[in-house]
């Protein structure tokens, strides 16, 4: 009988020993990460006239990346503005990334006329 529960009791310690609880990880994915909208003030606009462009968005240290096929960009970050000399339909680009590189683009598209 001894040994039974001498047997047992060791078997009981290693059970302990071996079960361990761990820590929470940082979450690293991309739920932290959203990009939520991207919005003109204007849609339709006049040669050279400008128009305000915002992108929101949530995360760690976002960085925002504004292109387009044509026209200019005044200002940075999260709003600028964009501005074109000539009459056509054009695409605005905004990717918007955070600090573990998780990325999402968004696009608007602007008329202008004389």
């Amino acid at each position: 009988m001894k040994q039974f529960l001498l047997f047992s009791g060791v078997v009981l310690i290693m059970a302990l020993a071996a079960c361990h609880k761990s820590s929470p990880t940082p979450d690293n994915s991309s739920g932290s990460f959203k990009f939520t909208s991207l919005v003109t003030k204007d849609t339709v606009i006049k040669i050279n006239d400008l128009t305000t462009i915002n992108a929101t968005a949530s995360g760690e240290g976002l960085t925002y990346t504004w292109t387009a096929d044509f026209g200019t960009f005044i200002g940075s970050g999260s709003t600028v503005q964009w501005t074109v000399c000539h009459a056509d339909k054009f695409t605005i680009n905004c990717t918007v990334k955070d600090k573990n590189n998780n990325s999402d683009t968004r696009n608007v598209t602007i008329r202008s006329h004389e």
